[in-house]
Parts: structure tokens; sequence; C-alpha cells
């Protein structure tokens, strides 16, 4: 018996090792002008946000068809996919400093059950990993650039 628990400490403080490991090494980076890479996707977002919400999906495309950041000109509004992963980098304390102001506001997305949509995504528990999507008609846009992730 003694030895099972034991082992079972062992199991346990590896665990705990394992998560503080990858915790240390931050997967954002800012790389200038405005850009913050994430370094395990390689997408790279926009680290502002847009100045106003949008409220129809044309405004909020036409936003990002006009954006210019850091030289580059082919942004885009992040899937779903891109959008969950990112706000679990944050949950999950991946994000090393970079901080992203209003990161809890709805954001327009895309590849969502109801089209190209503003939504805010959080975790109701993080114990049982409950994702909660919020739905909204208004939200502002936070552009990334490079390929395409839809599922993960």
């Amino acid at each position: 018996m003694k030895k099972q628990i034991f082992l079972f400490l062992i199991v346990i403080l590896s665990l705990l090792a394992a998560v503080s490991c990858l915790a240390a090494e931050p997967r954002l980076e800012t790389v200038g002008d405005g850009i913050v890479l994430d370094t395990q996707t390689q997408l790279m977002w926009q680290a502002g946000k847009s100045r106003k919400s949008f409220t129809s999906a044309e405004d909020a495309k036409a936003y990002v068809k006009e954006l210019k950041i850091g030289g580059f000109s082919d942004w885009r509004i992040p899937t779903l996919a891109e959008r969950w992963d990112l706000v679990q980098v944050f949950m999950y304390k991946n994000n090393g400093d970079i901080e992203f102001s209003k990161a809890g506001s709805r954001y327009w997305t895309g590849e969502t059950d109801k089209g190209l949509q503003p939504l805010k995504l959080d975790f109701s528990c993080l114990c049982l990993a409950n994702e909660e999507v919020d739905y909204s008609t208004k939200g502002y846009v936070r552009a990334v650039r490079g390929p395409v992730i839809v599922n993960k």
C-alpha cells in the first residue's frame, strides 16, 4: 500500500513539474509595430483592437481589409478555433508579459455555428472546462494573419 501511495505521489509531482515547465515558456511574444506572435501556431495577432465596435459583418470585414500593421495588409478576422486557442493561452498563463486590452470583450469571429458573428468567449468552470459562448450584435475586431486554423 505504501508503495502505491509513493508511486501515486511521484506521478502527481511529475505532472505538476511538467505543467510548470509548460507555463514557463510563454507562447506569445511582441515582434513590434503592434504585432504579437504566437510561437506555437505562428499566427500574428493585432496587439490592439479596433478603436470602435462594429454592428455589421461588412463593416468588420472592411476594417481588416484596410488594416495595415507592421507592413502587412493581409489581416483577417480570426476563426472560432483561433479565438478559443488564444483564450486558453491567457487562461493557462502562457502569455508571458503580453496583455490584450479588453480581452474579455466581444470580438468578431468567423467559422461559428452562426457564421461571422461578434461573440465573447469564456470558461465558466476551469475544473470541467465548460466553454461559454456569448453571441452579440456588436463587437470589436482583433485581427490575425497566418494560415487559417478551423478545428483543433
